[in-house]
């Protein structure tokens, strides 16, 4: 082989390279991005799931079983949100298996009222990305801007659930942006 010849080798496998490098970025960031959809997706989906749990139970604990609160000083202080003696899950919440037998979260069947969910966490199992990490919480909005929290009792709970997992999009600097849903739970005193 000539110099010239060797050359043009030489040109060929630096161009294949380059190529085969691009490629590889773009089937990197490809499958990065389907990552982070499939996980964005999965934990809104969980999100929403354990805002519906949280919102399908009654206001207050003064209000279970048919009771009613005519007056703020009826319900539950804020400091008081979290369990009920006797609704305590110690550890991290979490639905599993036991042979053919499906364990449903303790959540589901202890907790009776929103508040009860104030700094709950739970752990969700997917088969495909692993665990997600949910976290809740519950304060009392003002009346006037649900969007403002208060510590004086109010008939309206703003309710926060957040989930975060691994594949989730990151900032720049790497830290995972978490999925964050609220709503209010409203007491309809006179109805």
């Amino acid at each position: 082989m000539h110099s010239g010849q060797m050359m043009l080798v030489v040109g060929a496998f630096t161009m294949l390279s380059i190529l085969a490098l691009a490629f590889n970025r773009t089937m990197f960031t490809s499958l990065t991005l389907g990552l982070e959809m499939e996980a964005t997706l999965n934990a809104l989906s969980i999100a929403q799931s354990m805002m519906d749990e949280v919102l399908s139970k009654d206001f207050d604990e003064k209000v279970t079983g048919g009771r009613r609160a005519y007056d703020y000083t009826d319900i539950t202080l804020a400091s008081n949100f979290g369990a009920d003696p006797g609704e305590t899950i110690t550890g991290v919440d979490s639905s599993y298996y036991v042979g053919a037998i499906f364990n449903d979260f303790r959540s589901k069947l202890l907790f009776d009222d929103i508040d009860d969910y104030h700094l709950y966490q739970r752990q969700v199992r997917d088969p495909r990305l692993g665990i997600f990490t949910v976290r809740d919480s519950v304060h009392y909005a003002t009346e006037t801007n649900p969007d403002q929290t208060t510590s004086t009792r109010t008939f309206f709970k703003k309710v926060t659930v957040v989930v975060t997992h691994p594949n989730l999009p990151k900032t720049d600097n790497g830290t995972v942006i978490p999925i964050v849903l609220r709503d209010i739970g409203i007491y309809r005193r006179f109805f």
